[in-house]
């Protein structure tokens, strides 16, 4: 921030502090550019773009970042080996003429009173650039030393201490411990950030140079902006440091909310399930809507804030576009009453989400980091942030693409006289209330905090907006990440609180249907920071578990649930008599096979088709099945069913990947080539990621039969050779699905033809289309019928062999 500095102020400056005993590295010229300048960096605009993002001009850190500042991240630098250190300038946005330098202690004997002058080792005599007080120029690198591991390097600042001719104390001396500093209130007297940066092996250091407890302050903390580089970088502590902020696509409001409570596993998986086969996503910013605050009532019937409400129209720099991204598919199937959803974007960059549900009687059931971590995401931290001042929890996630996203969640109680914001790491300690709950994620925190303080701005304005105070909000052993396989649950622990044993306790069923089982364990951790252990689990199909290390006040809740086995049907096309699901792992599993747990049997009354589905891993989690070459399965049924492979992005559920198989009343034993599944266009599989397996019943859409399908033992793996590997497999029968349609109906062919006539007549014998059409690989003929009449119709076909078939269809 440009300044005018009064003249009076540099007067006093050089009558007082004339003389001083700070050290130097080396002599200076007039400007007080360091005559010891190392070999120039090329500072590079993506740098000053990094900088500019980080630490924005006039974007005060408090509102926009506070997490730099209130979230307990270093301020001083941590040395753990030996190490050359340098500092190179990068830019400068003050008025005043200032003046960084150094001092260092052992880390086992920590720096309790502030440095004197005679401690500090001036490194920049004059913290400006050519043309603006001084002679600096971006890239401009010193060699501040060679330094032991143990080694803490402070930092300081002297606010306008070059007086045009030598280092003087300055108007105030500004020191990266805030103890140090002049402010009377801590909330006050950080002055300094360091940011990592270790995609380019550096940490940015940024200054604010002006008391922060007068109205001149501007709080944006890049007064003089500086990066740390070590030989070797690995030298430099940075798992306490807070990260530059980036720009990466997070995930869409739409899909979040599902992340926790095992009871829903089968209607979320289910819900996925409908997803796919009717194209019901609203996370892709083309099949959105722009979100326009005006067009949303501000109050519900009960004269309260509505959830649209607490939403801005723009971002964290005013040129953000939101789009209105609401899961409907959540209600009935969580505890939510409401629900809305928001993506902002810029340009076409996600670059923020939230996601606001109302709830009656309880919070809502589902936090962002409750499961997601064991569903390939990591959770890279946790901590408490002020904002507003509200205690507000702050989760740093990695997620399965890599992208990092950072997320604040809370929940309003709102009553008659006031708005109470509760923020507890579990669900359980929420007390019984109405809420309203918001989840806030993005690539940065100042887009996540741009949200959030609209949203608190809202809240305070139609009631007063409090927070209760409580210690120990977050545990402080709490597990990273986590995979469950072939019964052993593997979780990464981070220990921050040198805990020596972790107690494990938790629910669990060993399938989809069973009871609830206890379990408990106990494991011993070590001293590191981050740890892997093994719990040995058996096959289950979900655990919810708690782990609480001996050194932390608050344990951390989980829940994991394997991919689900589920039925989904038309109720006015069949009809379950039963549906059980056993145990099923093998107990020795070989390299290069993976085992889809569980055996699952349905039968009933079938008119139509009844899928019997499977998500292979938890939640949206996708498996890597390039090194498989086979689906391999036990199974007999007294209908056609087709196997369809659900894979990475498919939207389209006429495009599916399947196989038929016909009727097959004997347990026999399957192995289905990758290769072999194909779509209506005749492409096959080509190593995409796999979400799911489907086995889809046929009935013949004429009367109900009973049916029955068993399915089990299936794995990924080799081609069983010993086993019946199949081709295409043929019916009896032509059928049609789905049947009734609206629009467009598949049509299987029992034998392969290369070409066909197809007529298809209605009741009155009038013939609504007579084509010629080319079977796909797997017999199929996808026929559309738009505009036709509902009722019923006749489809004949006839093959280029001459063989004819009929069935009947319905229009709804």
């Amino acid at each position: 921030m440009k300044r005018i500095v009064l003249i009076a102020a540099l007067l006093c400056n050089v009558l007082l502090f004339g003389q001083n005993n700070y050290q130097f590295l080396g002599t200076y010229d007039s400007q007080g550019v360091p005559d010891y300048l190392e070999e120039d960096d090329v500072v590079s605009q993506a740098t000053l773009d990094l900088v500019s993002n980080s630490l924005p001009e006039g974007y005060p850190v408090p509102v926009y970042n506070p997490h730099y500042i209130t979230a307990g991240y270093d301020t001083d630098l941590t040395l753990v080996d030996s190490a050359e250190v340098y500092v190179t300038f990068v830019k400068e946005g003050a008025g005043y003429k200032n003046v960084l330098g150094f001092y260092t202690y052992d880390l086992s004997n920590p720096q309790i009173t502030t440095p004197q002058p005679e401690d500090i080792t001036i490194v920049f005599p004059n913290v400006s650039e050519g043309g603006s007080g001084g002679g600096l120029s971006a890239g401009n690198k010193v060699k501040i030393g060679n330094f032991p591991a143990g080694t803490g390097i402070g930092w300081v600042l002297l606010a306008n201490g070059w007086n045009n001719v030598e280092v003087t104390p300055g108007q105030w001396q500004l020191f990266s411990n805030p103890n140090f500093n002049p402010e009377s209130d801590p909330a006050l007297q950080h002055h300094n950030v360091l940011l990592a940066d270790p995609e380019n092996q550096r940490v940015l250091l940024g200054f604010e140079d002006i008391r922060r407890d007068y109205s001149s302050c501007d709080n944006d903390f890049n007064d003089a902006i500086f990066y740390i580089t070590a030989n070797p970088f690995t030298a430099m502590r940075i798992g306490n440091i807070a990260d530059v902020n980036s720009a990466a696509d997070v995930s869409s409001g739409n899909d979040g909310g599902l992340e926790s409570n095992g009871d829903l596993a089968n209607l979320i998986a289910k819900r996925n399930f409908k997803r796919v086969q009717n194209n019901l996503f609203l996370n892709k910013k083309q099949s959105q809507s722009q979100f326009v605050s005006a067009n949303f009532a501000y109050r519900n019937g009960n004269n309260q804030l509505s959830v649209e409400a607490l939403f801005p129209d723009t971002g964290m720099f005013g040129t953000e576009v939101p789009y209105v991204s609401s899961p409907e598919d959540l209600l009935g199937i969580t505890n939510a009453d409401e629900v809305f959803s928001i993506d902002y974007y810029s340009g076409d960059n996600r670059v923020a989400a939230a996601l606001a549900t109302k709830t009656t009687g309880n919070v809502y059931d589902h936090s962002k980091v409750i499961c997601d971590r064991l569903n390939g995401s990591s959770l890279e931290d946790v901590r408490t942030i002020q904002l507003q001042g509200h205690e507000i929890i702050m989760v740093k996630l990695k997620r399965t693409n890599g992208v990092m996203e950072y997320a604040l969640s809370f929940s309003v109680e709102q009553t008659e006289t006031e708005n109470i914001l509760h923020s507890y790491w579990n669900i359980g300690q929420y007390p019984e209330a109405n809420y309203l709950n918001l989840q806030v994620w993005g690539a940065n925190m100042g887009q996540v905090c741009s949200i959030v303080n609209h949203a608190l701005a809202q809240l305070d304005g139609e009631n007063t907006l409090v927070s209760d105070a409580i210690e120990n909000r977050i545990p402080s052993v709490f597990v990273k990440n986590g995979t469950y396989k072939n019964g052993m649950l593997n979780l990464e622990i981070v220990n921050k609180s040198m805990a020596t044993t972790l107690n494990f306790e938790g629910n669990k069923k060993v399938t989809e249907l069973a009871e609830m089982e206890n379990f408990t364990q106990q494991i011993p951790l070590s001293l590191e920071y981050t740890q892997s252990v093994a719990v040995e689990v058996g096959g289950i199909f979900d655990i919810g578990f708690s782990v609480n290390a001996n050194t932390s006040e608050r344990p951390d809740g989980l829940y994991l649930a394997d991919g689900p086995w589920g039925i989904d049907y038309n109720t006015q096309e069949t009809v379950i008599n039963n549906f059980e699901i056993a145990e099923y792992m093998p107990e020795a599993i070989g390299n290069g096979v993976y085992a889809v747990e569980r055996n699952p049997s349905v039968s009933g009354e079938l008119f139509g088709t009844m899928n019997l589905f499977r998500n292979i891993l938890a939640g949206e989690l996708l498996l890597d099945a390039s090194e498989y070459e086979a689906v391999n399965f036990t199974m007999n049924n007294t209908h056609n069913v087709e196997v369809v492979l659900i894979t990475e992005g498919l939207t389209d559920w006429n495009n599916r990947l399947r196989f038929q198989i016909p009727v097959n009343t004997s347990n026999e034993e399957f192995s289905i080539p990758f290769s072999s599944f194909t779509n209506p266009d005749g492409d096959s599989y080509n190593n995409e990621k796999v979400k799911g397996l489907v086995f889809s019943v046929m009935g013949s859409y004429t009367s109900f039969e009973s049916f029955s399908i068993n399915v089990s033992s299936v794995t990924f793996g080799a081609i069983a050779l010993s086993n019946k590997t199949f081709t295409t497999q043929l019916g009896s029968k032509m059928y049609n699905y789905p049947n009734p349609f609206n629009g467009s109906t598949t049509v299987v062919l029992p034998v392969t033809s290369a070409k066909v006539a197809l007529q298809m007549i209605d009741m009155t014998g009038r013939t609504l289309i007579n084509k010629e059409y080319t079977p796909d690989a797997s017999n199929s003929i996808s026929v559309k019928a738009e505009g036709l009449p509902k009722g019923i119709y006749i489809i004949n076909v006839k093959t280029e062999e001459g063989k004819t078939y009929n069935t009947r269809c319905v229009v709804e």
